[in-house]
């Protein structure tokens, strides 16, 4: 069985002592535990089937003695067996199933809420569509899916087949949360360096191995040799200024410093130029002085 973000088809809310402690934190070791669903909801145990993931999440009380206000996410599981079990040591929530840890946050609160997710919906103990998970930002159902599997991309367990990133063609980070003075300074710090490398990637393999600006089409290895080999910024054509969404390699662009400066210096009427607009600027200069 692969596992991706393909595979994330459920949410379910989890509680341990009404809140005043976390459920599930026992689990990193164990090759398989059981998951439990409320006792008056036994078809909810059986609609999982093998290889789906669920994602997991709860609120508790108090985190580290402060009061919490967080919905946190906290879990990725999946069953291994089609099997509901009774469980005798819970009366509340007497059926259970078979699961393996596929993600488990470390330390247990690293993932709060990213601000754009309601969980009221899915918030019943019982096993909901992942498309009951409701944001802000209009996602579609896979770019909710991506999302959730980014956010869990630092803990993933070692699991066989485990596909840890999407495929690059649907590769995508979320970006646009940290606040920084300067633009430039803030599409460095926030951009993923994976996603990154694989714009740079397909840059060289469309020009036979050569970097060239999108824009102008200056070419660093040809001007500076081994010292520019490779080297060129990266720019976003989604402004990050438009807020947190998730970024995929096509929303990358590959252009020299010069033309990374222009397209982020304002026109006239207060608007940036896109890749196309300063392309064409620049070829009709370039007739205008010739």
């Amino acid at each position: 069985m692969e596992y991706s973000w393909e595979n994330i088809k459920w949410i379910k809310n989890v509680k341990r002592d009404n809140g005043e402690d976390w459920a599930y934190t026992d689990v990193a070791d164990q090759a398989k535990f059981l998951l439990n669903w409320p006792t008056r909801m036994p078809g909810s145990a059986s609609t999982p089937k093998i290889g789906d993931i669920i994602l997991l999440f709860q609120k508790v009380n108090y985190i580290e003695g402060q009061k919490n206000y967080d919905v946190l996410m906290t879990h990725l599981v999946s069953p291994i067996s089609n099997e509901v079990i009774p469980d005798p040591k819970s009366v509340n929530h007497k059926w259970a199933r078979e699961v393996k840890l596929v993600a488990m946050a470390n330390p247990i609160y690293s993932i709060p809420n990213p601000g754009y997710y309601d969980f009221f919906k899915p918030n019943r103990g019982l096993t909901n569509p992942i498309r009951n998970l409701e944001d802000y930002k209009g996602f579609t159902e896979n770019d909710l899916k991506k999302d959730i599997w980014n956010l869990f991309s630092n803990y993933l367990c070692e699991v066989p087949d485990l596909q840890r990133t999407p495929p690059y063609d649907e590769i995508g980070v979320e970006e646009g949360a940290k606040v920084l003075i300067d633009h430039i300074k803030k599409e460095i710090a926030l951009r993923d360096s994976q996603i990154v490398k694989e714009a740079k990637r397909r840059a060289k393999e469309k020009n036979n191995g050569i970097i060239l600006c999108e824009c102008c089409k200056f070419d660093f290895y040809a001007t500076y040799g081994n010292l520019g080999k490779d080297f060129i910024e990266c720019h976003h054509k989604k402004a990050i200024s438009e807020g947190i969404r998730i970024t995929y390699v096509s929303d990358l662009a590959m252009v020299c410093p010069n033309c990374h400066r222009m397209l982020h210096r304002k026109k006239d009427n207060g608007k940036y130029h896109s890749i196309e607009s300063l392309k064409e600027l620049i070829n009709q200069n370039k007739i205008l002085f010739i």
